[in-house]
């Protein structure tokens, strides 16, 4: 599925966008997602859905330290 359509960006590329970030220590927002990407939010729709993103993507990271 199709998470920015402006920019042509999938759920796959953005969670491995996001895994990336997290990887390297940089703060992971949808603009992060967005020039990791190489682009730029345009209409704006993809913004809630990339936010949902990093916070489910938070959240399980938070778990999995938490069973280390």
């Amino acid at each position: 599925m199709f998470v920015c359509i402006c920019n042509a960006l999938n759920e796959t590329k953005v969670h491995a966008t996001l895994r990336d970030l997290s990887a390297s220590g940089c703060d992971v927002t949808p603009a992060a997602i967005h020039r990791a990407s190489g682009c730029k939010p345009q209409c704006g729709r993809c913004l809630p859905e990339m936010a949902d993103m990093i916070d489910s993507h938070r959240t399980a990271s938070a778990f999995a330290q938490a069973a280390d």
